[in-house]
């Protein structure tokens, strides 16, 4: 009986500790990128890769983890675009330009989910450079949605909030790669 107590206690350390080191990681990485680039914001990454990395075991222990979890994040939330974008061509209360927005908003997004999967491929093969471009392409693909809505006046996207989610997301993932490309 003793012994097994010892077990259980000892891994209970155990995960506290990976929790506290990747939570450490996560502060300190997502401290550095929003440094060096002002386009991301601290508080959004680190509670996003907080959530994320609770939910992983084991969580990542380095920069290279950060950027596979938070890519799959971004393309998680890629994908959860599509869906809403799906159900908002539903709804019978817009008009035919916002829908027309909304379909190519749906293109976009749907293109992002290609772009992210390559991002992955290239960067497990240390391919930085095309994870770059992938990524910033993915990136891309949010503000053309969002700014397609601008282009006639006094209308407004019904995505705001989910296209500023997703760029700070795919921000994340850019700013973390180029921080792994300065250690290569």
């Amino acid at each position: 009986m003793k012994f097994s107590s010892y077990l259980l206690i000892f891994f209970i350390f155990l995960f506290l500790f990976q929790s506290s080191s990747s939570s450490n990681l996560i502060s300190q990485s997502c401290k550095e990128a929003s440094k060096n680039d002002p386009n991301l914001k601290y508080g959004f990454c680190v509670e996003s890769l907080e959530d994320a990395s609770s939910k992983l075991q084991p969580p990542p222990t380095n920069l290279e983890g950060l950027v596979c979890m938070s890519t799959q994040l971004t393309k998680s939330n890629a994908s959860n675009m599509v869906s809403i974008i799906s159900k908002l061509l539903k709804d019978k209360s817009y008009d035919q330009y916002v829908k027309a927005c909304l379909r190519d908003c749906f293109d976009l997004y749907s293109d992002s989910l290609s772009d992210l999967d390559d991002a992955v491929v290239a960067f497990k093969q240390k391919d930085f450079d095309t994870a770059a471009i992938k990524l910033s392409a993915s990136l891309d693909n949010s503000e053309t949605c969002e700014d397609q809505f601008k282009e006639k006046k006094g209308e407004t996207s019904p995505l705001t909030k989910e296209n500023q989610v997703y760029f700070q997301l795919n921000m994340i993932c850019l700013a973390f790669l180029q921080m792994l490309r300065q250690h290569y």
